[in-house]
């Protein structure tokens, strides 16, 4: 975990430029100049020795920064420390040399000689990168705030899986390239290649390591996948856990398989000064995702047409007793229609400018959990981010558990028809990770993706549609049973430390809309605090039309491109 800052723009308030950016690198500040470009980097030492940055070649003529970790930096040399090959692996390969690294990052790479900017995210953006471009000058971080700090405008995050090569000139984009291309046949019928990508994932990702590692432990498949994993590899770890709504006992079998983990406390005091903490010490960043809503106004709105329609044709064809009659009923249905757009608009504007990480339930009881860890010394958080996004969009066999699910699980046979799904690279899997990052970030924590290694997410894609649906995520719960690990089968809580407003008065919804209604406390200290997962209702199955999002097209997230030649 290190922060990045490179700009061409002066820095006017250093300090405020770098106030969320040294928590995420507390271990060495390094700010280097040549001529108006500005490299700064905040750095975490995990593995390897300590090595500031930038890292400069022989001639002085290219320079990188970067954020994460690269697994295989032993293919381009021997070097002491990770972030050194990344120089080894441009001057190898060129512009396509991000296609060649392993690992989680976020990197900046200048050559001057060549008067070329390339920056890029990994395959799923797990580490932020956000960038602005005004007037001839820009800026590229691992939060917004610092770009904002610089005066610009509009900075915009960096979409997951994206390579930009850019003239440092014009500061126009010469290219943009995938940073992985999988492979969509599905051919694959047993599980025997997943479980030996997962088990590399795990041992990369905890090898080397200097610092203690440590987990947040649920009652779910993707926690407990990990700690089987990890307990299988005789890795030293803790876990955390919060009971909240989850089964305890569950939780309690698994503490006592891995020998190291507790059960926190969390009461409401401790929640209200948890979420204070996570607002004051962390960039302020919305959670935008999109559960779906703009599709339901739109078909209500299309009832609401067919009722007035239907009100007008009342008034032609029917005796006036019976029209009375008849108009009274389509009168309350298009109140009641009108109602839920109306609800419907409140939620959806809610999610695009007042939904705060800051405030997210989820979000609160991590960032109580990553705290418990670097006051016991841990600063290493293994997280199971991710395996919902890919193992399931959220539903099992056509079923949305969540709004915002696209697929509900129902892997077709046909995967490039969906292929990427909405929450595959963005969406959800933006928003949560981004909640990881900004939490670890501001604890001074490095956080790793197992459940997103490219290999990981590969062999899954190679399994046959029958392989993948026949339980729900079938790679995860094949491997509990596997193992003989505790989980609860077919439950999809969330994580969810026991404290939700549910909006304030806005949704979820009651027997008049759709959302079906949770657990809430009426503290008023807790409004507008929610959880970002809203429930959906579980009898709603997904039309095979809805694969593609109703738009004709499979999905496709903002690109740096649509922003600079907007």
């Amino acid at each position: 975990m290190c922060g990045i800052l490179l700009t061409n723009r002066a820095i006017v308030n250093l300090g405020d430029a770098l106030m969320y950016l040294k928590p995420r690198g507390p271990d060495h500040t390094s700010l280097v100049r040549r001529g108006d470009y500005t490299f700064i980097h905040t750095l975490l030492s995990i593995t390897g020795e300590v090595t500031p940055q930038p890292f400069v070649n022989d001639s002085g003529d290219v320079m990188a920064i970067y954020n994460g970790e690269i697994y295989n930096y032993h293919e381009f040399g021997e070097v002491p420390s990770d972030g050194l090959c990344l120089i080894s692996a441009y001057e190898k390969y060129g512009d396509d040399f991000v296609c060649h690294l392993d690992g989680e990052f976020a990197l900046v790479l200048i050559d001057f000689e060549q008067m070329k900017l390339i920056f890029s995210t990994d395959v799923f953006s797990t580490k932020p990168m956000w960038f602005a471009a005004e007037g001839g000058e820009f800026g590229i971080s691992s939060y917004e705030h610092p770009l904002q700090s610089l005066g610009f405008n509009e900075p915009i995050q960096v979409e997951a899986n994206s390579t930009y090569v850019i003239d440092l000139d014009t500061l126009t984009i010469k290219s943009r390239k995938d940073v992985h291309t999988f492979d969509l046949r599905q051919h694959k019928t047993n599980f025997d290649d997943w479980n030996s990508a997962f088990s590399d994932a795990i041992a990369k990702r905890t090898q080397n390591l200097r610092e203690s590692l440590f987990i947040g432990l649920s009652s779910g498949y993707d926690s407990g996948a990990i700690a089987c994993e990890l307990t299988r590899q005789e890795v030293d770890f803790f876990a955390y856990s919060i009971v909240g709504s989850e089964p305890e006992d569950t939780i309690r079998a698994r503490l006592n398989r891995i020998k190291k983990g507790e059960i926190l406390e969390f009461p409401l005091d401790s929640f209200i000064e948890s979420k204070n903490r996570l607002r004051e010490f962390t960039d302020q960043y919305y959670l935008t995702i999109d559960n779906g809503e703009q599709r339901i106004i739109d078909s209500l709105q299309q009832e609401l047409t067919k009722l007035n329609h239907q009100l007008d044709s009342n008034k032609e064809s029917m005796d006036q007793q019976k029209r009375h009659k008849k108009d009274g009923q389509t009168g309350e249905e298009i109140i009641k229609t009108k109602r839920k757009i109306d609800e419907y608009s409140n939620v959806l504007e809610y999610r695009k400018h007042s939904q705060l990480l800051a405030d997210d339930n989820g979000a609160i009881g991590l960032n109580f959990i990553v705290e418990q860890g670097i006051r016991d010394g841990r600063k290493v958080y293994l997280s199971g981010s991710g395996a919902d996004e890919i193992f399931s969009d959220y539903g099992f066999m056509g079923v949305r558990h969540y709004s915002h699910s696209t697929l509900g699980g129902l892997f077709p046979d046909k995967l490039e028809s969906v292929f990427p799904w909405k929450n595959f690279f963005d969406n959800t899997q933006r928003a949560y990770l981004a909640k990881e990052e900004y939490i670890c970030g501001a604890n001074g924590v490095e956080g790793r993706y197992p459940f997103l290694d490219a290999a990981v997410v590969q062999e899954f894609l190679w399994l046959t549609p029958s392989m993948k649906n026949q339980y729900y995520k079938s790679v995860l719960r094949q491997f509990l049973v596997q193992h003989d690990f505790p989980f609860d089968e077919n439950k999809k809580l969330g994580f969810n430390c026991g404290f939700s407003s549910n909006m304030g008065s806005i949704g979820p919804f009651s027997e008049g809309g759709t959302y079906k209604p949770i657990e809430s406390t009426m503290d008023p200290r807790l409004r507008p605090f929610t959880s970002v997962g809203v429930p959906f209702d579980e009898f709603r199955v997904v039309e095979s039309s809805q694969w593609q999002d109703n738009s004709g097209v499979r999905y496709r997230p903002l690109r740096i491109l649509d922003h600079l030649t907007k």
